[in-house]
């Protein structure tokens, strides 16, 4: 049996040491990506029953997919090669390995979940990769990284909104538990900035 919070422990000791836990952007120094990887983990978990899914490979690519981060060239690749010498170092069967490494090795690439070559590992990966710091979460990260700039205004925070609104056109998610968060999302979204522009008589 795997152990899911070893492997957690060892993600955050990576990034922590290799300083990839926040962004190198100055605006949002609020992220935190041992948070994010955390927060996909769980959405990983409600998702994960609309497919079959091997629970160790999907739980194992969302805890190390990010591991990476703290390279300024492809965190994807470099996340990649620690999953692997890790898995090594346990032990961990071969293919386990190359199933994990891939997933990691391509989970920047969204479009891989229309892909019918993709795993449903890959799949929920992405989903829940996609269903972080978006609808509330992505309203409070613009606020958050205008707050930051100082010498802002009310009216500045509805253009500011751009991360947020950003979903208003994408319909990633293929599997319906999903697509029916994301929709929730995106209703969300829609709902503040209407209710905002009213309120700043617009």
């Amino acid at each position: 049996m795997l152990d899911f919070t070893s492997m957690l422990d060892f993600v955050k000791e990576t990034l922590e040491k290799e300083n990839g836990i926040k962004p190198k952007n100055p605006n949002h120094q609020f992220r935190d990506r041992f948070m994010h990887t955390k927060r996909v983990l769980e959405w990983a978990k409600i998702i994960k029953d609309d497919l079959e899914c091997d629970l160790d490979v999907l739980y194992t690519s969302v805890i190390f997919h990010d591991v990476g981060s703290s390279s300024r060239e492809n965190h994807a690749t470099y996340g990649a090669e620690i999953f692997k010498n890790y898995g090594i170092m346990h032990n961990f069967d071969e293919e386990f390995i190359n199933k994990v490494y891939n997933n990691i090795l391509v989970h920047s690439n969204k479009d891989l979940i229309n892909d019918k070559s993709s795993s449903n590992e890959l799949i929920i990966l992405l989903e829940a990769d996609l269903l972080d710091e978006e609808g509330a979460l992505g309203i409070v990260w613009d606020l958050m990284a205008l707050g930051s700039m100082g010498g802002v205004n009310y009216y500045d925070s509805l253009d500011a909104l751009k991360h947020a609104k950003h979903i208003l056109k994408q319909d990633y998610m293929v599997t319906p538990l999903a697509r029916q968060i994301w929709e929730k999302k995106k209703d969300l979204v829609k709902c503040f900035t209407d209710e905002l522009e009213r309120d700043l008589f617009l």
